[in-house]
């Protein structure tokens, strides 16, 4: 009977936000570790990652050097006519006193509510917006000269190993007079379980496509846009976290190989998504419903009347997506687009005091894996 109470518990603590498990594991020890156990956190997550009205967004302000997080679902944000108010709620990371003072990259790497960011030396940093807690990641001892080359990383979770893992790619500036003529595409592993990196084999691709866009995590795959060496048309490689090697995914029958490489990637509602972010009066999506089948791609086009920029960032049910638009006046402005009634609502954020640019989505999750030397929590 005891045990059977315990089960009623768990599964009603596994629908609330991970924010209020947070408070419950206040109550005392038992409490704390029922909830902190690796089959209660896992089970969360599951029931999180299949509700799609629960992501959240990470918004960096470079002036107040702040990174705040904002939650859009209907239990937060505000609907008035056609415009919602959220508040944003500024990350604070006491136990970590470089942590405040940092500068990060705009572009960010999501998995399992974890987010990696890129700080203004060039360290990669592991981070729960949730509860707080932060790694700062040693840095490679196969890592490139930064002075000299470019690198782009990912976050996955690889499901054979049980372990999250980060993978940079990395070249040399072919402008620069250190190697001028390698081309080759570097791939380190870091374990975030073991608290090591390693190298993999060279990308067979050409990654470097123009931006250093970070990788996107679906299924246990790392996803970019790169480019054949033989015949330079465009590809999307997936690197596979389990084998730690590249496969190629199929595009879209109908989008053109010798253009693709210059559209973008990000994972909306579970899936992969390519998407072209050009200012025109039509934006096309493209949503890939079922892993490795190129007939599952389902293209989803916004019309757009201001032909501003537009960028996809999650989705809200299966109704509407939130969108980052780009304009000339301001950083960048956050939209509703409900698809099924083709309308747009502004999103006001209270709480942020300078303008900002999104870095991305996540799910608020109570996920810290297994990290070792110089894991932060904060109590």
């Amino acid at each position: 009977m005891k045990m059977l109470h315990q089960e009623i518990i768990v599964d009603i603590l596994t629908r609330l936000p991970a924010k209020s498990i947070g408070r419950f594991r206040c109550v005392s020890k038992p409490w704390k570790s029922l909830l902190s156990q690796p089959h209660f956190i896992k089970t969360h997550l599951n029931r999180t990652k299949h509700d799609l009205r629960e992501e959240s967004l990470i918004l960096f302000c470079d002036e107040s050097q702040s990174m705040y997080s904002i939650q859009l679902n209907n239990k937060n944000a505000h609907h008035v006519f056609d415009k919602i108010t959220t508040p944003a709620t500024k990350l604070c990371f006491y136990d970590h006193h470089n942590f405040a003072s940092t500068t990060f990259a705009r572009n960010m790497a999501s998995c399992d509510g974890l987010i990696l960011v890129r700080d203004e030396e060039d360290k990669l940093v592991l981070v729960n917006p949730t509860t707080r807690e932060v790694k700062e990641l040693p840095c490679s001892p196969y890592a490139l000269d930064p002075g000299a080359s470019f690198t782009m990383y990912g976050l996955g979770y690889d499901s054979v190993s049980d372990d999250y893992k980060v993978v940079t790619i990395s070249y040399y500036d072919t402008d620069n007079e250190h190697e001028p003529d390698c081309t080759e595409m570097f791939v380190n592993v870091y374990s975030v379980r073991h608290g090591s990196w390693k190298c993999a084999d060279s990308s067979p691709y050409d990654h470097a496509v123009g931006h250093l866009a970070a990788g996107v995590c679906v299924d246990g795959f790392i996803y970019w846009l790169a480019s054949r060496n033989s015949d330079y048309s465009s590809v999307i490689a997936a690197f596979d976290l389990g084998e730690e090697k590249f496969r190629e995914m199929p595009p879209p029958s109908l989008v053109d190989r010798e253009k693709f490489v210059f559209n973008h990637l990000v994972a909306l509602g579970g899936c992969l998504c390519m998407f072209s972010s050009s200012g025109t009066c039509e934006t096309d999506f493209w949503v890939m419903k079922q892993y490795g089948v190129a007939e599952s791609w389902t293209k989803i086009t916004i019309i757009n009347p201001e032909e501003s920029e537009l960028r996809p960032m999650c989705l809200l049910g299966k109704e509407q997506v939130v969108l980052v638009k780009d304009e000339e006046t301001v950083d960048e402005k956050l939209v509703m687009y409900n698809l099924e009634e083709g309308s747009f609502k502004d999103i006001a954020v209270h709480g942020v005091s300078d303008q900002f640019c999104v870095g991305g989505s996540f799910i608020e999750s109570l996920v810290w894996p297994h990290c070792k030397n110089g894991d932060i929590r904060e109590c």
